[in-house]
């Protein structure tokens, strides 16, 4: 008795005991589920030897990196304006509010703001504009609940933008969209599986298993620290898109067994022993993928990639130790709620993708030059306010009516060991004569003239030099995310450095983006070449043939040049994180689609020609691709549709595009390559069985 029998007999053996652990085990994990922390600044992803995180890292150590938020307030007279700023100052959660200042840097003290306050460069229109500083960072739990105790008394008079109205408005809007997505996309799964199997009762045997495996792998996120609100929004959904096949393999080979003469008991341990190689062999191509995104120096490909893995494995546990139990409880169920086929027969299909497979080929040949070309041409987008700001969002929209009254606000924040004044002067004046540089504020440039350094308020101080270090705020008349905006920040920081020595350091908004960009280019590369190799050694092991995980490859790769294609032909720009995450998910979520192909072709090709074995193969094939593939394209869209966070929408459409672009080429070109294949593996017998003869033909002469 080979050792996956043994696990088989004992797991049939002691399922309830086992079923019982499991649902214990998921009671656990539902509790460990309310402490998940989720984190929605990404720009804590960055690296620690990234330039941006460590001038981060020595601004919170001197003077800490609070929460800040600018609110403009519609059609109010100064006096009113006034009397709400005292009203939002006694807030519990604000540190200070600037306004009618000339100074645009919510970080400038009281006694910076004099010098220009005839301007009132706040207050135009009749609108007013605050800049506020919050106690606590923009993504902490009291700095958005004092934004809701701010918006619950300006009411609709005001507007908001900032990077804590950027976190509390995505954190809200994830929270009210998770439920509906997950509810929504149940529902499709449920309807499609009603579909594509003979069984009212099997949709919910497998929802429940790969539910139950969802539950746990939410509640074991709580021992990462922190998930970010990407991962926390689609991790469970696909999850349960590229994990629904192990469950209906172990039913259908259950079935099998059943069909073999065998009692339930004697059925079930076949099922679970051939469920053992097989569904572990097709995990660990998709784990491989996911891994994959382990290896990006962004800290979120590690996030995304270990919650993804982790929730396969878990799904996979679930399938062969839990499963097995419900399969008997559940049966009789599943056995009184037979119906006829909804879906009629695949041969006419796989008899139509063998005719037109060559086509496809020749097309595929001729087009896959200008494809490569076009994946490259996509116009990216790297800021933190990327993911979340989109056409029509409301965030973004509330930043526009802002920028259009007060201008557009580039804040860049220096760090670096104090000094004289004359040379900070000196420094200031030096940037203010940069023509995208709109404004300087440092001590030795705004002090009150007459006012010496002794009679500033220590609080006050304390703002602009503590521990040795002070802080300049500079701010540009640039966009965030623009070429001319890092071109500018790297002669800022050329300059720092010669004024203020190696120990200085330039935060912001554009030098995040800079890193993110720089990082992320080199991140892509790295895991797209990680991923294919991961998966094509599973892949070659697991069929002990190069040949076979080069033609499991080329239908995939080809299907994700061409999706992301479809986004250069679309016009739109595409967000960092599809950029990198979306070619490692499709790669590994839909390669079992080629895998499943081929494993079929080997068997059919024992018997049949090589004609009735690849139609035959395709035809075998079409039920799983069309239930794994439909399910992903379908939650994709879901995700796409519904998520008013561009990151995550673009993501779902994406993955739900991917899934689309795998499933055309699995089935269209698929044929021609398994002909090919087969001509190579002929033609390399042949040889083989010519040098044999040949060696036996010397031995005898």
């Amino acid at each position: 008795m080979s050792i996956s029998e043994k696990c088989a007999d004992f797991i049939v053996k002691y399922r309830e005991k086992i079923s019982r652990v499991f649902w214990g085990l998921l009671g656990i994990s539902l509790i460990l589920c309310l402490f998940v922390q989720v984190n929605y600044d990404l720009s804590k992803y960055l690296p620690e030897s990234s330039l941006t995180q460590q001038g981060i890292q020595k601004m919170e150590d001197s003077f800490g990196y609070p929460g800040t938020a600018r609110i403009m307030l519609k059609d109010v007279s100064m006096g009113e304006a006034l009397s709400y700023k005292e009203q939002i100052e006694h807030i519990s959660g604000v540190d200070r509010v600037s306004f009618s200042t000339g100074s645009k840097s919510a970080y400038a003290p009281e006694f910076m703001e004099e010098k220009e306050k005839e301007k009132d460069l706040d207050y135009k229109d009749g609108n007013a504009l605050f800049h506020v500083v919050f106690v606590n960072g923009d993504s902490d739990v009291q700095t958005k609940k004092t934004l809701r105790e701010i918006e619950s008394l300006l009411g609709d008079k005001a507007v908001y933008a900032g990077l804590a109205v950027q976190s509390k408005t995505v954190e809200e809007q994830v929270s009210s969209q998770m439920g509906l997505i997950l509810g929504l996309g149940l529902g499709f799964i449920f309807l499609i599986l009603i579909l594509m199997t003979n069984s009212y009762g099997e949709p919910f045997l497998f929802l429940i298993t790969i539910l139950l495996a969802v539950g746990l792998n939410r509640g074991t996120n709580v021992f990462l620290g922190k998930v970010s609100f990407i991962t926390n929004n689609v991790a469970a959904i696909l999850q349960i898109a590229v994990s629904m096949d192990y469950a209906i393999f172990l039913l259908h080979s259950f079935e099998t067994g059943l069909e073999k003469g065998m009692d339930k008991e004697k059925a079930l341990s076949y099922a679970v022993g051939k469920s053992l190689s097989t569904i572990l062999a097709s995990s660990l191509t998709t784990v491989g993928g996911f891994l994959a995104l382990c290896a990006m120096s962004f800290g979120i490909g590690k996030d995304m990639g270990i919650v993804l893995a982790k929730g396969v494995v878990f799904s996979l546990l679930t399938v062969i130790f839990f499963m097995p139990a419900l399969l008997l409880r559940m049966w009789n169920f599943v056995e009184k709620t037979r119906h006829k086929p909804f879906v009629p027969s695949f041969k006419p299909l796989a008899k139509l993708a063998y005719r037109l497979s060559p086509l496809v080929l020749i097309l595929t040949i001729l087009f896959v030059y200008p494809l490569n070309i076009m994946q490259g041409m996509n116009d990216f987008r790297f800021s933190n306010g990327a993911v979340v700001k989109g056409e029509g969002t409301k965030i973004s929209e509330m930043e526009e009516e802002i920028n259009g009254g007060f201008g557009e606000e580039n804040l860049l924040i220096a760090i670096y060991p104090e000094g004289r004044n004359d040379r900070e002067k000196a420094l200031g004046n030096l940037l203010t004569s940069l023509p995208y540089v709109e404004n300087v504020q440092s001590l030795s440039s705004l002090l009150p003239e007459g006012v010496p350094e002794f009679m500033v308020p220590k609080s006050s101080l304390d703002l602009v030099r503590k521990d040795g270090y002070s802080r300049m705020v500079i701010t540009l008349n640039l966009p965030g995310e623009s070429q001319e905006s890092y071109k500018a920040v790297s002669t800022i920081r050329q300059i720092l450095k010669v004024y203020t020595g190696e120990d200085s350091y330039l935060v912001g908004d554009t030098t995040a983006t800079m890193d993110m960009e720089n990082i992320l280019r080199t991140d892509n590369a790295k895991v797209n070449t990680l991923s294919m190799i991961v998966i094509f050694l599973v892949v070659m092991l697991s069929f002990k043939s190069v040949l076979f995980a080069i033609v499991a490859m080329i239908p995939i790769e080809l299907a994700i040049m061409s999706n992301m294609s479809f986004s250069f032909l679309e016009g739109t720009n595409m967000i960092f994180i599809g950029f990198v995450i979306v070619s490692s998910i499709q790669l590994g979520a839909t390669v079992d689609y080629a895998i499943l192909t081929l494993d079929h072709f080997k068997e059919e090709r024992e018997k049949k020609s090589r004609k009735e074995a690849i139609i035959a193969s395709i035809e075998k094939s079409l039920s799983s691709l069309f239930v794994s593939g439909t399910i992903l394209a379908v939650v994709g869209y879901v995700i796409s549709f519904i998520s008013s966070v561009p990151a995550i929408g673009q993501l779902g459409k994406l993955i739900g595009r991917g899934a689309v672009c795998s499933l055309f080429f699995v089935i269209f070109l698929m044929p021609s390559l398994l002909g090919i294949l087969d001509r190579v593996l002929i033609f390399a017998e042949k040889k083989k069985k010519a040098v044999k003869n040949k060696v036996a033909c010397s031995a005898a002469v």
